[in-house]
């Protein structure tokens, strides 16, 4: 699956109230959250967080869990998969 084709997914699976996970599109941690987190910065989704290994002071760059439990999807998410779809 491409990059864009996850992401639209991504959004699909918000939009429709499921909570993606990174097993279904076969996805290390690390990399889904990297997917996530370029959403987030993107201003697509919302409510999410993702939990790194280590403690307030230092992080080692490996994801622990993401929790998209109460993701939604912005307006300007809404917008971009309305556009992407049609």
């Amino acid at each position: 699956m491409e990059n864009e084709e996850i992401i639209l997914c991504i959004l699909k699976e918000i939009k429709n109230g499921t909570t993606p996970v990174h097993t279904s599109y076969n996805l290390s941690l690390g990399m889904w959250a990297e997917f996530i987190e370029y959403l987030d910065d993107l201003k697509y989704i919302t409510d999410v967080t993702i939990y790194w290994f280590g403690n307030d002071e230092y992080y080692d760059e490996r994801v622990h869990s993401v929790d998209l439990s109460k993701a939604k999807l912005t307006p300007l998410g809404e917008n971009f998969l309305a556009e992407q779809l049609n």
